[in-house]
């Protein structure tokens, strides 16, 4: 019982903390779930720290062990500490997977070789050598001519691109679909993810299947 109708503040304080976590259950949300927003703006930077003209942001990726023939040159890429080709690792993640990037370095022999330090959507972060990163990605389904962009996940075809089309990622949080945005053009919309490839190559396409999802591997 409460004397005279009051509660001591430390008892509303915890009636608060019930409340907001009964919310947040009601509602489907989970912290766990909660992934940050990327920013705005990527700064360029070079190793002796000259700030060069930033890149619009938010600049999402897909993490890649293709090479540039399709051939799956590593199904698991170690992020690095610092952005040296000789750095520490701190740990490793799948192929495939989406990332934002939140700086980019600049440096070697004239200034020809990038690192991008990147965040992946799974909570890891570290950087790549520009090889592991890719900017486009490609829409593709075997047997057909034409893929079509939703206005929503699960919801009605708004506009059709051909197969193997380039795209760029502008919304891959969601295990199932992800916003794209072709890259010719300003058509966008949402798609399964399993559609979104790394490689434009008919090996890769033809014989890859992950699922830009992080997976155990045994050691």
């Amino acid at each position: 019982m409460f004397c005279s109708g009051l509660m001591s503040p430390m008892r509303r304080s915890f009636f608060w903390l019930l409340f907001l976590i009964a919310g947040a259950a009601g509602c489907g949300v989970s912290p766990a779930a909660y992934v940050p927003s990327p920013p705005t703006a990527v700064p360029l930077q070079t190793d002796a720290g000259q700030t060069l003209p930033t890149e619009p942001g938010p600049l999402w990726v897909l993490v890649s062990g293709v090479d540039e023939h399709g051939l799956m040159e590593t199904p698991r890429l170690t992020l690095l500490a610092a952005p040296e080709p000789a750095a520490a690792g701190q740990g490793q993640v799948d192929t495939g997977q989406p990332a934002w990037v939140d700086a980019i370095r600049q440096n070697g022999p004239q200034g020809l070789r990038r690192f991008y330090h990147v965040q992946l959507v799974s909570g890891e972060s570290g950087w790549l050598p520009d090889f592991y990163v890719r900017r486009t990605a490609y829409l593709y389904l075997p047997d057909t001519t034409l893929i079509p962009l939703y206005d929503q996940p699960d919801g009605q075809a708004i506009a059709w691109l051909p197969n193997v089309s380039p795209v760029t990622l502008l919304d891959p949080t969601a295990p199932d679909w992800w916003l794209v945005q072709a890259v010719a053009g300003e058509i966008s919309g949402w798609v399964p993810a399993e559609q979104v490839k790394e490689s434009s190559e008919r090996e890769f396409l033809q014989n890859a299947g992950h699922d830009h999802a992080s997976h155990e591997h045994d050691e």
